[in-house]
């Protein structure tokens, strides 16, 4: 056992607030424009697509995802045209936006988590610090 719990925070704003400033204290995160990554994570938050993994009460790791159809996910990674918040409520294609952490048992109990919520569904994701297949697809 880890000792990493995977959770959400009741308090939405809290939870925002925890949420900004551990993903902007990671590259490249942190040099994203501050709109888009607030508005991001808020998007995530108010629509449930989130968690933080912790450990020993300390946040050690953060993912957050929308759920798209499959067009939308295709242009928003494949084109950069990104969707409005309520194209990312529901769909058949979950696009992971921000999986954030430093420590390699983190990062495997957060990806857990989010393959046992949407087994079998699809995902489309960007990765933002690799230009070499930055688009990644597969099935949950």
């Amino acid at each position: 056992m880890t000792g990493i719990s995977i959770e959400q925070v009741r308090d939405v704003n809290a939870a925002i607030g925890f949420a900004v400033t551990y993903v902007a204290a990671h590259q490249p995160f942190g040099a994203y424009r501050a709109d888009k990554l607030i508005g991001s994570i808020v998007g995530q938050i108010h629509r449930g697509h989130y968690a933080f993994a912790v450990e020993n009460g300390v946040i050690v790791g953060f993912i957050g995802w929308a759920l798209c159809s499959p067009d939308i996910a295709r242009a928003w990674i494949e084109e950069g045209q990104a969707p409005r918040s309520e194209q990312c409520l529901a769909g058949d294609v979950a696009v992971p936006v921000f999986i954030v952490s430093n420590q390699k048992p983190a990062l495997r109990a957060l990806v857990k988590y989010a393959r046992e919520l949407y087994r079998g569904k699809r995902y489309l994701a960007r990765r933002a610090s690799r230009n070499e297949r930055a688009v990644r697809k597969g099935t949950v």
